[in-house]
């Protein structure tokens, strides 16, 4: 009888495992990334973990001219210089401390998962496309908006865009959400600097290796989290996206 018993367990155990395995990655990770028909689930969307309530992230400071207004937390690790302008900020400024320190471990865990996905293979413009949810790469290794780039899909559908080097949008170019999609759910993993063009409209996450500049007037609805060196902000409005 004992013997049953322990056996009946030992399947349940086994039946537990298998059925949440890949599930963690690590304390602030879970749902380990999938893709089917190029098209990804919101709770396969790679997490931010510790760096979530960050909106601005550096690597070697965060500098500002002019009047910008921030929602969100804020924080570079581990050079962190004075902000300069005039800045509004909803959330907290973190400095160099030990949470943004642990905010950017887990920034470098979301870009290496974004990073891993498979992708397709699209041209660099993306402006005047309308890309399904799904992840892309460049052809070039660079992404370009110069127009309107519309992304339209449900609450849970997930774009990621990948480039080995650049991405740079222009003056006045913008990114519209179309049906229930939400900016929160677009990742842009950047290669090396990212640069926002004056006066535009930005959607979605960027993640870059090196810098991410936004120059006058741009907006963000989204997150910009430089890896290892400036963010620099001119007048801009950055916040938060809804999950």
């Amino acid at each position: 009888m004992k013997n049953k018993i322990g056996l009946i367990l030992l399947v349940i155990t086994a039946g537990l495992l298998i059925a949440y395995s890949g599930k963690f990655t690590g304390s602030s990770f879970s749902d380990a990334a999938s893709a089917t028909g190029n098209v990804l689930r919101v709770k396969n969307a790679p997490l931010f973990g510790r760096a979530d309530n960050f909106v601005v992230l550096a690597g070697s400071g965060i500098t500002n001219t002019g009047t910008t207004i921030i929602t969100g937390d804020i924080g570079s690790y581990p050079t962190y210089a004075t902000l300069g302008g005039n800045i509004t900020l909803t959330g907290t400024d973190h400095g160099a401390d030990a949470f943004t320190q642990a905010a950017k471990t887990d920034l470098d865990t979301a870009y290496g998962d974004a990073a891993g996905r498979t992708p397709v293979t699209i041209a660099t413009e993306l402006a005047g496309t309308s890309p399904v949810p799904g992840v892309y790469n460049a052809l070039d290794g660079t992404f370009a908006i110069t127009g309107t780039l519309t992304l339209t899909g449900s609450a849970t559908d997930v774009w990621i865009f990948q480039t080995a080097t650049t991405l740079i949008t222009a003056v006045n170019s913008q990114i519209i959400m179309g049906g229930t999609a939400k900016a929160a759910n677009v990742y842009w993993k950047v290669g090396s600097s990212a640069t926002l063009g004056t006066n535009s409209i930005f959607k979605g996450n960027i993640m870059a290796s090196a810098s991410i500049t936004l120059t006058t007037g741009a907006n963000v609805e989204g997150r910009v989290l430089a890896r290892t060196a400036a963010v620099t902000l001119d007048g801009n409005t950055i916040v938060k996206p809804a999950p």
